[in-house]
C-alpha cells in the first residue's frame, strides 16, 4: 500500500472518528439556541451518590402521559410524549403517541410503568445537571437541603426542539444555581 493511499485512509478513519462526538455537540447546541423553553418541576432527590460523579441529581415532580386513544404501550419502548406549559407556568405532558406529532412540542422518551390503563409513567432523558466540578457538591447539598425544609420552588429550563430536550439552568429558591450559592455563602 503507498503512503498516500496510507495517509487518505488515516485522514478517513479520523473524520468518522470525530463525526460522532461533534454530531452530539452540535444537536445539542442546535436544541440549546432553537429549542422552546419549558419549566419542569423538581423533587427532592436521593442522598448523594460518590459514584456518579460531579452533578446535581434530579427527580421530577410529574412525569407521567395520558395515553393517546387506542395505544397501547410496553415498558422500554420509544414514546413521544407532547409538552405543554400549564396555568402555573411549568411544563406538563399532555398525551403519549408512537409517532412524532407534527403540531406540537414533544419529547422522545421511553415508556415506563403504566399507571392505569390510559396513562403512562416516562423515563425522561435528562435526570443530571451538570456543573463545574468544584461547584457541583455544594450545589447538590444546596438543592437538597432546600427541598427538604419543604420548598416547591425548585425546577429545570429544559429547551426541546424535534425530541430532543436539554437542561438550559436549574433554578433553586427562583434563582440560577449559580446565584443561589453565591447568594449563600457567608
Amino acid at each position: 500500500m503507498s503512503s498516500k493511499l496510507r495517509l487518505w485512509l488515516f485522514a478517513a478513519v479520523a473524520l468518522v472518528q470525530l463525526a460522532a462526538p461533534a454530531s452530539m455537540i452540535l444537536s445539542q447546541e442546535r436544541t440549546l439556541a432553537k429549542g422552546e423553553a419549558f419549566k419542569f418541576r423538581t423533587a427532592p432527590v436521593d442522598p448523594y451518590d460518590a459514584f456518579r460523579g460531579r452533578y446535581v441529581a434530579l427527580r421530577f415532580d410529574n412525569s407521567e402521559a395520558a395515553l393517546a386513544e387506542g395505544v397501547k404501550a410496553s415498558p422500554g419502548q420509544t414514546v413521544y410524549a407532547t409538552v405543554e406549559t400549564g396555568g402555573d407556568g411549568f411544563a406538563k405532558f399532555g398525551v403519549a403517541l408512537l409517532a412524532p406529532p407534527k403540531d406540537k412540542p414533544y419529547l422522545k422518551v421511553k415508556a415506563g410503568y403504566s399507571s392505569g390503563a390510559d396513562a403512562i409513567g416516562l423515563q425522561l432523558p435528562f435526570d443530571r445537571f451538570y456543573m463545574e466540578e468544584t461547584k457541583a457538591p455544594a450545589a447538590e447539598a444546596a438543592y437538597r437541603a432546600h427541598s427538604r425544609r419543604g420548598a416547591q420552588d425548585a425546577y429545570v429550563v429544559v429547551r426541546v426542539l424535534d425530541g430532543y430536550g436539554v437542561i438550559k439552568d436549574l433554578y433553586v429558591g427562583g434563582k440560577p444555581i449559580e446565584d443561589f450559592l453565591s447568594e449563600a455563602k457567608p
